[in-house]
């Protein structure tokens, strides 16, 4: 198995992938107009941002990861306010319990090193919780509630 760059060549193993991470979290099935949605994101992306790592192995993707990158603040915990997202760790069912999940972690981790990354964090599902607890991941009381507000309320917007 080997750990490299995504391309968007990979856009069909990536889209599904992200599909199937998100079926698992919602607990339902996601409409097909959601994979070409996906698809064709993936075709359009330029391979950078997000990072994207896949395993690889006798030409056949096995699984994928992302970060994105970006810089806050700085603050006690994280002098150079450099922080990453991690995002879609995914693992096609019948590879799953080999490692890929856990190359595919240090791997993402060891690019965040390499750029002096601050601050992890990801959301995790209840399978990926003892993989990111074994990194040394753990939960973090957030002390104020996220409030969020999406593309199509923010364009309704009367500014």
């Amino acid at each position: 198995m080997r750990i490299r760059r995504a391309t968007p060549a990979d856009h069909a193993d990536l889209a599904r992938l992200r599909v199937i991470m998100l079926e698992y979290i919602t607990g339902r099935e996601l409409p097909p107009e959601y994979l070409q949605e996906m698809d064709r994101y993936f075709r359009e992306w330029d391979g950078e941002d997000p990072l994207c790592l896949v395993a690889e192995e006798d030409g056949r993707i096995l699984g994928s990861v992302a970060a994105s990158f970006s810089r806050i603040f700085p603050g006690p915990r994280n002098p150079s306010g450099r922080k990453a997202e991690l995002h879609n760790l995914a693992v096609y069912e019948e590879y799953r319990r080999r490692g890929v999940g856990r190359a595919l972690l240090a791997a993402i981790l060891g690019e965040c090193r390499a750029r002096e990354v601050g601050r992890v964090s990801l959301y995790a599902s209840d399978m990926g919780r003892p993989l990111y607890a074994s990194f040394g991941f753990s939960e973090e009381a957030i002390t104020c509630p996220e409030m969020r507000l999406y593309h199509k309320d923010l364009a309704e917007l009367d500014l």
